[in-house]
C-alpha cells in the first residue's frame, strides 16, 4: 500500500495543476466556491465570465442586488436559489463587518478565519476550507467526497467523514498551502480521468498500489 506522498509524487508526475483556481481577486475565489457547491467546475467558469461581463463581481453590488436578478445569472450552476441567497449574505457580512475587503477576514489566523467562515449561512465546511485554502492560502485541506473516495480505494482511510478524511490528510501532509493546494487539485483530477464512481482503473497512476485495484484480481 502507498502512503499519502507517494500518492502525491506519483499523480503530480501524472497531472499538470498549476493554476487550478484562477482569479482575480479573493472574493472571486469566494464566489466560486459558493457556485461550484455540487456542481461541475465548468458551469461555474461559465457564470463567473457572465458575472464579469455585467460587472458584478462586486462586495456592494452582490449585497444589494435583487435576488431574483442574480438567480437568473447564475442558474446554470444548479441550486440557484439558494446560491443566490449564499452569495448576497457572504457580500453583506463582508460589506458589513469588513468594510468590504476579504483580506481581513482571511487574513485571522486560521481557526479562528475558519469559524467565522461557518457562521454565514451557506457555508459549510468544505467551502470554508476551499475559500481559506485557495483565497486566503492557508494550511487546510479541502476533504471534498472525490478525496474521500480515491483514499478509501486505495486503502489509506476506511472513512469518508469529513473531519476524519481532513484530519488525516492534515496529519500525514505538512500544513503547506501550495502541496495542500496541489494535492486537492491532482485528487479531483485524478477523480475525473480514472477514480470515478464506476472506477476505470486500466492506467490510473495509483493502480500498481491501489488496494481496491488489487481486490479485483482476487
Amino acid at each position: 500500500m502507498m502512503d499519502l506522498q507517494k500518492i502525491y509524487e506519483k499523480l503530480l508526475s501524472k497531472f499538470v495543476v498549476d493554476n487550478w483556481w484562477p482569479a482575480d481577486s479573493q472574493f472571486e475565489i469566494m464566489v466560486g466556491a459558493i457556485l461550484t457547491q455540487q456542481t461541475t467546475w465548468e458551469k461555474v467558469e461559465e457564470v463567473i465570465k457572465k458575472m464579469k461581463a455585467q460587472d458584478l463581481l462586486n462586495i456592494e453590488t452582490l449585497a444589494s442586488i435583487d435576488q431574483e436578478k442574480l438567480e437568473r445569472i447564475i442558474m446554470p450552476v444548479g441550486f440557484y436559489r439558494q446560491k443566490a441567497e449564499r452569495i448576497k449574505c457572504l457580500a453583506a457580512y463582508l460589506q458589513n463587518h469588513y468594510n468590504s475587503d476579504p483580506s481581513l477576514l482571511l487574513s485571522k489566523p486560521l481557526d479562528e478565519a475558519r469559524n467565522e467562515l461557518l457562521t454565514i449561512k451557506g457555508i459549510g465546511k468544505e467551502t470554508a476550507d476551499a475559500i481559506l485554502l485557495y483565497a486566503g492560502h492557508k494550511g487546510t485541506f479541502v476533504a471534498a467526497k472525490y478525496c474521500c473516495r480515491i483514499l478509501m480505494r486505495t486503502g489509506l482511510i476506511r472513512t469518508d467523514k469529513y473531519d476524519d478524511v481532513k484530519n488525516f490528510v492534515e496529519q500525514n501532509i505538512p500544513p503547506d498551502p501550495k502541496i495542500y493546494a496541489r494535492l486537492y487539485a491532482l485528487l479531483v483530477q485524478l477523480s475525473k480521468t480514472h477514480c470515478r464512481n464506476k472506477p476505470q482503473c486500466q492506467g490510473c497512476p495509483l493502480e500498481d498500489g491501489c488496494s481496491f485495484n488489487q481486490s479485483k484480481g482476487k
